[in-house]
């Protein structure tokens, strides 16, 4: 059975153990400090991120990292999915599923009419999972770094 808890109730180790194989799945390498700020903006701070954890016979096994965003043009509010991540030993029992449900349950409660997020180019087994739960947009994604790192030429 799983059972889907605030993310908070699984205490900052285990939740920092999820987080940084997340982000090493991407090849991103977190500091402690990273990793200590990420969880204090899940209580409260004023960017309103949530997220939930996913407990297979009490022990986390995935989590999903959530926000809700304005959609001026459509007069509206949605839930952007910043982060989900399952342990391998979670995959393919159902836990991404009831994961992405529960936010499906926050959606509708909150009166959000879209869950959107993002993915990498080359992550062919997430998006296969996720065909199954949303459907892929013509949007293009950009990021402009303020450190100036990006290299534009701003003439």
């Amino acid at each position: 059975m799983i059972e889907i808890v605030e993310i908070r109730q699984i205490g900052f180790a285990r939740w920092a153990e999820l987080y940084k194989a997340y982000a090493e799945f991407y090849h991103v390498s977190m500091t402690d400090q990273q990793l200590r700020t990420a969880w204090s903006w899940l209580d409260g701070h004023e960017t309103e991120l949530r997220g939930l954890a996913a407990l297979v016979e009490g022990e986390a096994k995935g989590i999903i990292h959530y926000r809700r965003f304005l959609r001026p043009m459509a007069g509206e509010v949605g839930i952007f999915l910043d982060d989900i991540f399952v342990c391998p030993a979670g995959r393919r029992t159902g836990v991404g599923k009831a994961l992405l449900e529960r936010l499906e349950d926050v959606a509708k409660a909150q009166g959000c009419t879209v869950i959107r997020w993002i993915t990498a180019e080359d992550n062919k087994g997430a998006q296969i999972f996720y065909d199954r739960f949303g459907q892929k947009t013509r949007w293009i994604t950009y990021d402009h770094k303020m450190s100036g790192e990006d290299g534009l030429d701003k003439k």
